[in-house]
């Protein structure tokens, strides 16, 4: 208690001692000021009780010199600009003081405004006046191919109704302008599914809205206006009647029956809600505007001389002009507003102006009462008083007859941004993106979705409309106690329509899947086709003839070094990479790097139609890879406040970055086989060149640090010592550990290792990534482009076709294995020149190995307990130790001969637990070895330990005519394949629904996999796809629309949807039909430090954000460090943010009191001096003037 009265003690001597520190600057100034005279040079001084010796008939009542008040012009009362009207001032009231504004015009410095074009031509400028609005350049910019967003500010759009206090740059934002487009360009002569996609909708991006009743109206970046009523759709205003060229809107604003706009021309025009042509008012075609506001029957305009033009509602349609206002003195106004009762302007010295709008002609100016150094940058007028914003960010209230404001905050201290009005509620946007509802003498009510930044909202009645931090808009329902419905983002253009195809003349049929259209091309001769599309765009019919080559033959390239040609485009990002030439069969697309850039958006990886692009697959034509984007709306972290005091125990809030994007799998491994442990678990690798995984973790087989399991994808750090930009470019799932390429080239493993399956030298697992090493522990480590993984065993393709193995085989129905290799080493050859064995596909799983040579044919080693060699022999099933370790053909009929055939050619192959599948050169699907479950597909099954030793050829449905496989993949006892239409077939075993047709019967015939659990065996839909995976007990696959899809057992997560439960001996942790893999990472921060002192009372709030309370700190600016998991993986911590402590100044505490005493006493005697310093300078004036 005694601290504490001390302390008021010393404040409130501190209050007098800055008073006496005024009052000392002031008779300072007025001692050394030159005593005026009057006319002729002589000075008639004030007289003051009838001073004697001075006649009171010939004084003149002229005042000492004080600082003179500025001639004021009566508001509202029609006045010549500049020409002072007279002034009656009236002691006591606001009026008294001198009406200078906070910054005053004339003594205002200037800035320059850069509009930067962004594309590669050399910016303009101009120089705009301080507290005054920039005009945008009266021409839109142009670049071809392209479409202008608008002008941004720090990456978000940029409303040029706010004030210019700084120098500042603009830049344009673009979208690229796109055409419809064909996937794939090229296909075989026996026909493919083709999709026609639409062009990326040119969704506008909006810098600004209002609302008045149930009235909308936005303005876009480029000068476009949309209005619309709560629950209809946005529609375009027309431009004025014969506008010119170029043309566009500078600023919008609406009532509740009306709107106006005002025009790159700096002209207004106005429209009733029923006008369809905006028309221009009638004012001096010589007068320009910069800024306009509306109520339902007023008008306000300010021109660019700082007057105030006022048009009153007449229900014409071109009202005229009734009040021309000039703001007193000097002053010059930049935004007006009216109220029902009241009109408020702000000047360019941010100072705002109040007065009562029904006493025109004889109301007198207020000025509103703001702190020292405040200046006003936005106003808008409620039904009742105003609300204003500072640029300190601070909103504070103006009711109507006072001229004093009242806080108007924000929780936590949030600074606002941008302020909106409809009625008697406002908008009060944040900095951080957050806004409240807000209504005079209420609590905010915190008003946004919580999933996004947002840079302007506005409400009209319990609905919500905002523009997000990219100029997208978004509305939602809001209850009155602030619950909130679901975003949905509001549509302002038609989506185009597909209405005919045709390829040369012959019509197609199409059908319509989501956004885009798909048709089926029928057989066609080899070479150059076109295909012709007619449908309506913005509302206008169009014809399109899109290019299309149908490929010379329907297998691969023989040919080993043909070369293709691999381009990139950056959909409106940065310049493009240089194209690839890209040699088949070994070359592979070199993932560019760095990745583009747009301002904006976040990178979300490279594309070929929805489907992300497989880095890690053979090139077998012209390609061209398309850059995706997501809309950056928090793509950094943030801290706030980002200051406070030394002492510490202060709350800062501490928001991370956006997780949400676009990014999709490229491709999906399944996984999780070994004879003792058949525990499930999934490999992916991202667009954005991140591999993820999830499912059974007990031998660090998710790569992530952790033995914990994952029920979906988290993100699999990168290799230690590895560059920041590598990427991973394949990742395969075996028994229980995993196999990696990484942009580097080398070859990555992480998991179980107890037969040397890592082949880093050890037999220890490892639950992070560690580097392949070297054939025969040699080198820095082995370079691959393609690998595969089985139980215990690993494969790699290198890229001079060479292949290498490592780990061990299991001989099959024991734990009974080869002997263990650590080590890489290449696969023998004697019949080759070179002595090892080349290829250009490989495949594993558990008892053989498997590779396509680059002579076409299929070479398999290893046991052959059932077959699964495929030339016409097998061993013992039970009790064979025979290990098989040189390559041999396999044999293409039962009556083929190991020294002269004929052998199977074929296009790809797959290795199954003890059986195998090929796709042959002539498109048939061939298999071969233990038939237990059906999972040879030719309408047969054999006993468990029964040999099938020659290829059968798998039987389709004869209903559905000729089937062509493109791809396929053999699980532990089931197949996957892909036919050129895109449709999934499946065949084998199905205990756990792995074959995704609604039923867990085996199907020893194909059928093929449905699309979701609407889907029937009768009438579909059906699953299509680009890519499979068949694992254990579960099988997965990424669609035609580029999403991953999976189905099967799900007892440890393998199947990546949380939706589905898990449990071993769970009877419901299944999907019988193909699931979505859900890509969604929670980040979770887990601590926070400053400097190197941990933060407490952490505490989670919104999203993802934490509070904590900071430690204590010496003055200074720290480093900030968080500590946090992505998708429950524990990241590298951010260190990206900085905290600034405070110093705290503390009075000494003896004599504190004395010591401020002295100087107030002191500083009171010096201005006692002065006084007397004046009072004789006076007197000698006097004597002097009395003496003439």
């Amino acid at each position: 208690m005694h601290l504490v009265s001390r302390l008021r003690r010393i404040c409130v001597m501190m209050t007098v001692l800055l008073g006496l520190l005024a009052g000392l600057g002031v008779a300072s100034a007025q001692a050394d000021a030159p005593i005026l005279t009057g006319g002729g040079g002589r000075q008639t001084p004030r007289v003051a009780n009838q001073t004697p010796g001075i006649s009171p008939s010939n004084a003149t009542s002229t005042p000492l010199p004080t600082p003179s008040p500025i001639e004021t012009t009566a508001p509202l009362s029609p006045a010549t600009p500049g020409t002072p009207s007279s002034t009656t001032e009236t002691p006591g009231s606001a009026d008294s003081a001198p009406v200078k504004s906070a910054e005053q015009t004339d003594n205002q410095t200037t800035h320059t405004v850069r509009f930067d074009p962004d594309d590669g031509s050399t910016p303009t400028q101009s120089t705009v006046q301080t507290g005054t609005h920039a005009t945008p350049p009266q021409q839109n910019p142009q670049r071809q191919g392209f479409r202008l967003d608008g002008w941004t500010h720090d990456g978000q759009p940029f409303d040029f109704q706010t004030p210019i206090l700084h120098d500042t740059t603009l830049k344009a934002q673009w979208s690229k302008v796109t055409d419809w487009t064909l996937d794939p360009d090229h296909g075989p002569a026996s026909g493919t599914v083709l999709t026609i996609s639409p062009p990326d909708r040119q969704e506008p991006q909006f810098a600004s809205i209002q609302a008045a009743g149930d009235q909308i109206v936005g303005l876009t970046g480029d000068g476009r206006i949309y209005t619309w009523t709560q629950g209809s759709t946005p529609k375009q205003a027309s431009y004025p009647a014969q506008a010119p060229d170029g043309f566009h809107y500078l600023q919008a604003a609406t009532g509740s029956q009306r709107q106006a706009a005002l025009g790159s021309d700096q002209h207004i025009y106005a429209w009733y809600n029923r006008q369809s042509t905006p028309t221009i008012l009638n004012t001096d075609q010589n007068t320009q505007f910069t800024s306009i506001s509306l109520n339902d029957d007023l008008l306000l305009a300010v021109d660019q001389q700082g007057q105030i033009h006022a048009f009153q509602d007449s229900q014409n349609p071109k009202p005229d002009e009734q009040e021309t206002i000039s703001l007193p003195g000097k002053a010059q106004a930049v935004t007006a507003v009216a109220s029902a009762s009241r009109i408020l302007i702000v000047d360019t010295g941010g100072q705002a102006w109040a007065w009562n709008a029904d006493k025109t002609g004889s109301a007198k100016p207020e000025r509103v009462k703001q702190d020292p150094g405040t200046r006003t940058v936005q106003a808008q007028a409620l039904s009742r008083g105003f609300l204003l914003l500072d640029s300190k960010g601070q909103a504070r209230y103006l009711a109507d007859s006072t001229t004093s404001l009242t806080a108007a905050g924000l929780p936590d201290g949030v600074q606002a941004s941008r302020i909106t009005a409809n009625n008697s509620q406002a908008i009060i946007t944040g900095k951080d993106g957050r806004f409240w509802a807000w209504k005079p003498g209420k609590t905010p009510i915190r008003a946004d979705n919580k999933g996004q930044g947002y840079v302007q909202a506005a409400a009209t009645g319990d609905r919500i409309t905002a523009i997000g931090t990219q100029g997208s808009i978004f509305t939602w329902s809001i209850s009155a106690q602030g619950n909130q419905g679901k975003p949905a983002r509001l549509d302002t253009i038609q989506a185009p329509t597909l209405e005919s195809a045709s390829m040369d003349s012959q019509p197609l049929k199409i059908s319509k899947k989501n956004d885009t259209w798909q048709t089926d091309a029928p057989a066609h001769k080899p070479g150059p086709v076109t295909i012709s599309i007619t449908g309506r765009q913005d509302g206008q019919p169009f014809t399109r003839s899109l290019n299309y080559t149908v490929d010379q033959t329907l297998t691969r390239d023989t040919k080993t070094e043909t070369t293709h040609t691999v381009s990139f485009t950056t959909n409106g990002g940065s310049q493009a990479p240089q194209s690839q030439q890209v040699p088949y069969p070994y070359g592979r697309v070199r993932r560019p790097s760095p990745d583009p850039t747009r301002q904006g958006y976040q990178f979300d990886g490279w594309f070929t139609g929805e489907v992300a692009y497989d880095f890690s697959k053979p090139v077998t034509g012209n390609l061209t890879l398309t850059a995706k984007w997501t809309e950056s709306r928090n793509n950094t972290w943030r801290i706030s406040p980002d200051k406070g005091s030394q002492l510490g125990n202060e709350t800062t809030t501490i928001i991370p970055p956006a997780t949400s994007r676009g990014v999709k799998f490229s491709q999906v491994s399944s996984g999780g086989f070994m004879i003792d442990n058949e525990r499930g678990y999934s490999l992916a690798v991202g667009s954005d060149g991140n591999a993820y995984a999830w499912g059974y973790n007990k031998f660090g087989q998710l790569g992530n640090g952790t033995t914990t399991q994952q029920n979906t994808p988290v993100p699999v750090p990168k290799p230690a010592g590895t560059p920041t930009d590598f990427t991973y470019l394949q990742a395969y799932a075996g028994g229980h550990h995993s196999l990696a390429i990484g942009s580097d080239g080398y070859v990555y493993a992480w998991g179980n290792n107890d037969h040397g399956q890592l082949g880093n030298n050890t037999k220890s697992n490892s639950s992070l990534p560690v580097r392949v090493h070297g054939p025969n522990n040699s080198g820095e480590g082995l370079k691959a482009i393609q690998v595969s993984a089985g139980a215990w065993s690993s494969m790699a393709l290198a890229a001079d076709g060479t292949v290498y193995t490592w780990g061990s085989m299991s001989r099959g129905y024991s734990t009974d294995c080869s002997s263990p290799q650590t080590v890489p080493t290449t696969v023998k050859n004697p019949s080759d020149a070179s002595g090892v064995l080349h290829a250009v596909q490989i495949s594993t799983r558990l008892s053989f190995d498997m590779a396509l040579g680059l002579d076409h044919y299929v070479y398999t080693w290893g046991y052959n307990t059932n077959g699964q060699l495929g030339n016409n022999t097998s061993d013992d099933p039970i009790f064979t130790s025979i290990f098989h370790p040189t390559p041999s053909r396999v044999f293409a009929t039962g009556k083929s001969t190991a020294a002269a055939g004929p052998w199977l050619k074929a296009v790809q192959v797959s290795a199954g637990c003890w059986f195998a599948s090929a796709i042959g050169e002539d498109g048939n699907t061939w298999a071969w070895g233990s038939n237990n479950h059906g999972q040879l597909g030719n309408g047969t099954t054999s006993g468990m330990f029964s040999a099938n030793p020659v290829p059968v050829r798998v039987q389709y449905s004869k209903n559905t005519g000729a089937v062509t496989a493109l791809h396929i993949s053999a699980g532990s006892w089931h197949v996957l394949a892909i036919d050129t239409s895109g449709n999934a077939w499946t065949w084998g075993r199905n205990d756990y629904g792995q074959l995704g047709n609604k039923t867990v019967n085996d199907q020893i015939l194909p059928v093929k996999v449905f699309a979701s659990s609407q889907s029937t065996s009768s009438a579909g839909p059906w699953l299509n796809a680009v890519q499979i995976s068949a694992g254990h007990c579960s099988s997965f696959a990424i669609g035609m629309n580029g999403n991953a899809y999976a189905w099967g057992w799900n007892a440890y997560g393998q199947l990546g949807n949380d939706s589905i439960p898990t449990g071993e001996n769970n009877s419901k942790a299944q999907s019988l039909v193909p699931v979505p893999v859900v890509l969604n990472l929670q980040l979770v921060i887990t601590g926070v430090k400053f400097d190197q002192t941990p933060a407490t009372g952490l505490k989670h709030g919104d999203g993802s954000s934490v509070s904590v309370l900071t430690p204590a700190h010496q003055p200074g600016t720290v480093t900030v460090s968080v500590d946090y998991t992505l998708g429950g993986a524990a990241q590298q911590p951010d260190t990206s943010l900085r905290y600034t402590y405070l110093l705290v100044v503390v009075l000494p505490r003896a004599g504190g009191e004395g010591i401020l005493l002295a100087l107030a006493t002191g500083m009171t005697g010096m201005g006692a001096v002065l006084a007397s310093r004046r009072h004789r300078r006076e007197q000698h004036q006097l004597l002097h003037a009395s003496h003439e």
